[in-house]
């Protein structure tokens, strides 16, 4: 029986977008599918029964355990707040995150406020930030923001410590959560009305989507910025190249994104089931989805030698382009200035791919600063950004001209 090669793109599938949404398949007979991943980390993160019926309300806030404090914080403060479920667009959940606050006393006008969209973790409550910690790439990265005067804000996003499966890259789910956060934290805290975002990897598109989405979904937020390091950016011929080049034999990371994507398709289409084309032999480790996080599960799958092959005993091209449709992030404001950051030595996601991105936004009219660091990798490019988005961001929070960068056409 031939095997069907399913769609990997590598790693970069951990912060992946893709260009076209595609419809949601209808219900029909088929329920549900069960949630991956859920379970109760703590009482803070059940919502109440009578959650408010409107998003950006903040539900509650406690102070955050010692594993996600960020050093140079005053306050590690985590909050459960109300979003609109990302997939349907209308049913009013609860999410959780955490605010971070620096040392001394807000400016009469509150801390400037700075949102930070994480990287791929994984899909189950476990893997929350708000309770799992930060990785010590990102505590670097945002420390000396609190330094620098800054609030910090994190969603952990829809269903990671909250109930419900993680909808695992869904564009509008991130954008939403990140705008309803800004709405609860402004709200209740003395932060700044003006907000800048940064994100890497998954977090670069969870920028870019919440940049596209703000005027149709939250006209009221001051957005002046973005910043995105290490920017996925997929075209149908990106896609189609990287199938073509795919080895289903390979043991690498692609096959724990795949998976990852294929929950998403099973929150979708509840025609499709994931249990029903994984192979005996992969079972047992798929089982652990929802577990276990990112690396941890990537580690598994590696470690018991599976490949594409191996794991998939039917077709599931189909499946997963309904999951890449979901992660397309909305064409960037064009009224939001737009920091870009690339290590010219990113394997995650390509300088090619990165650069088709500036070149493509500039082309539709947006406002580009963007900077390239020699010999950086994916992390790499994070951290050396730093201080060029500092000053990115000092000038919008002061509404000063952003000069735009792009490169000639």
């Amino acid at each position: 029986m031939k095997i069907f090669r399913p769609i990997i793109i590598g790693t970069i599938l951990i912060v992946g977008g893709i260009t076209v949404f595609t419809l949601m398949s209808k219900r029909g007979d088929h329920p549900p599918a069960a949630p991956r991943g859920d379970v109760v980390l703590s009482d803070f993160y059940v919502p109440p029964t009578d959650l408010p019926d409107r998003p950006g309300v903040l539900v509650r806030h406690e102070r955050l355990n010692d594993a996600s404090h960020l050093g140079s914080a005053a306050d590690n403060i985590s909050v459960l707040y109300t979003s609109t479920e990302g997939l349907g667009g209308e049913v009013i959940n609860a999410v959780s995150g955490a605010l971070y606050l620096p040392e001394g006393t807000p400016p009469a006008d509150g801390w400037p406020l700075l949102v930070w969209s994480h990287g791929t973790v994984g899909i189950g409550d476990v893997c929350a930030p708000s309770d799992a910690g930060r990785s010590d790439r990102d505590r670097t990265y945002l420390n000396p923001w609190l330094e620098a005067g800054y609030a910090i804000a994190a969603s952990d996003y829809q269903g990671l410590g909250t109930p419900g499966t993680h909808p695992y890259m869904d564009a509008r789910t991130m954008a939403y959560n990140n705008l309803d956060l800004i709405r609860a934290v402004q709200a209740s805290f003395a932060v700044s009305k003006e907000v800048v975002i940064a994100g890497q990897s998954q977090g670069a598109s969870a920028a870019i989507a919440t940049a596209g989405l703000a005027k149709q979904y939250a006209s009221d937020i001051d957005l002046r910025g973005i910043m995105a390091t290490g920017i996925p950016y997929f075209s149908w011929k990106v896609i189609f190249d990287l199938v073509k080049n795919s080895d289903p034999d390979a043991v690498n990371a692609s096959l724990t994104l795949s998976l990852y994507m294929l929950t998403l398709t099973e929150m979708l289409d509840p025609a499709f089931s994931l249990d029903r084309v994984v192979s005996d032999e992969a079972k047992p480790i798929v089982d652990e989805i929802g577990k276990t996080c990112v690396f941890d599960f990537i580690g598994k799958t590696q470690d018991a030698g599976l490949t594409s092959r191996k794991t998939f005993k039917q077709r599931t091209e189909f499946a997963l382009i309904k999951a890449f449709g979901r992660m397309r992030y909305p064409a960037p404001n064009l009224d939001t200035p737009i920091f870009t950051g690339t290590g010219t030595d990113d394997k995650i996601t390509p300088f090619d791919m990165q650069q088709a991105f500036v070149e493509d936004t500039c082309k539709a009219g947006a406002i580009i600063a963007p900077h390239v660091y020699e010999g950086a990798n994916h992390d790499q490019g994070l951290l050396l950004s730093t201080p060029d988005a500092m000053n990115f961001a000092r000038s919008v929070m002061n509404g000063e001209r952003v000069e735009n960068a792009c490169p000639a056409q």
